[in-house]
């Protein structure tokens, strides 16, 4: 099978794109048509977390598919994947902090320390920030190089 061209693999990214923003369109739809539930700040938390995990499944699947389907080209997207999965983790822990906890640290602290849960999350997130960053190091490097 030949590799889509650099047209094709733009015209992949974009509609990728738009693809990834889906969840948060479904969000925003949900509240604007009253449709999130009864206690509608734990149905966002919960669709952001969801959302998380999933892209974070599937920026961590493209290296394995790519090994196993022979598509090297699909390098080219895990980057903008793993970004979306940094931005709902982002927006998770927003809206828990913001939403859920308004800022309240002493409660965030308690809930963090209680469930082990939230502190593996809270180690999701800082790890894929500490990703995100050392990525971006790498690519000014090279930009420097």
């Amino acid at each position: 099978m030949k590799p889509p061209s650099l047209r094709q693999i733009t015209a992949l990214k974009a509609a990728l794109f738009v693809i990834c923003l889906w969840p948060l369109a479904q969000l925003a739809w949900l509240g604007y048509a009253d449709g999130l539930g009864a206690n509608p700040i734990e149905f966002i938390t919960r669709h952001l977390g969801t959302w998380t995990l999933n892209f974070l499944l599937i920026t961590l699947a493209v290296t394995p598919l790519r090994h196993l389907s022979g598509w090297h080209w699909l390098i080219r997207l895990r980057r903008m994947l793993g970004l979306y999965a940094f931005f709902y983790a982002t927006l998770h822990f927003l809206t828990y902090i913001w939403l859920d906890q308004f800022f309240d640290w002493t409660s965030i602290v308690k809930d963090i320390t209680l469930p082990l849960l939230y502190a593996v999350l809270l180690g999701a997130l800082l790890g894929l920030r500490a990703l995100r960053l050392a990525r971006e190091r790498q690519r000014q490097v090279r930009a420097y190089l």
